[in-house]
């Protein structure tokens, strides 16, 4: 899994050790974000074969019995919901771990915005990479920037490529403008204030 891979090679110190603590406090806080847990797996798979197993029963035992034949419709029917269910989950997973790989602040959001997308026969998406790539170059500020960036965007408070212009002025302290002249005048006849 990359992201724990990520987040261990965030929290690697300067002589090869790494922070356990911050690290698992990290890990603890995005796994919900990157994983679907064991029992919710377990259960729909346990599901999936419970009712593989009957619907095998019931088409071998009762051929002919009406109610046993809608039975067995309806079991092909949960049987067709779950498998949609399951590559729905895949789906979202793999979609979540690659807008976690690509930096994204708001993985949640970036589901939303990337909308609904293409499966392969197979279960792959098509054509993530630049779906991925797309939704960062329209969405820049829900994604992590590297290191030099974001240095580079805290002295640049503007979009990137444009720099701010000092304009000289006095950050809003108040002047005295009688003061000022006066200053200039005796510097001007040379008289020096004692």
């Amino acid at each position: 899994m990359e992201w724990i891979k990520s987040i261990l090679d965030k929290y690697r110190k300067e002589d090869g050790t790494v922070d356990i603590e911050k690290a698992m406090a990290e890990i603890k806080t995005e796994f919900p974000k990157n994983a679907v847990p064991k029992s919710e797996y377990n259960e729909k798979a346990n599901q999936l074969k419970e009712a593989n197993n009957t619907i095998n029963q019931l088409k071998q035992n009762n051929q002919s019995n009406e109610d046993l034949q809608q039975k067995i419709k309806d079991y092909e029917t949960k049987i067709q919901n779950l498998e949609k269910e399951a590559a729905e989950t895949k789906k979202t997973f793999a979609l979540k771990e690659a807008l976690t790989k690509a930096g994204a602040t708001d993985v949640d959001y970036m589901l939303f915005k990337l909308g609904d997308v293409e499966v392969d026969k197979d279960g792959t998406i098509k054509d993530l990479e630049n779906k991925v790539k797309a939704l960062k170059e329209a969405n820049p500020t829900f994604f992590k920037t590297k290191p030099d960036e974001s240095q580079q965007h805290q002295q640049q408070p503007g979009a990137p490529g444009y720099q701010v212009i000092d304009n000289k002025l006095d950050k809003g302290k108040p002047s005295d403008p009688v003061a000022e002249a006066t200053a200039a005048f005796e510097a001007a006849l040379g008289i020096k204030n004692e």
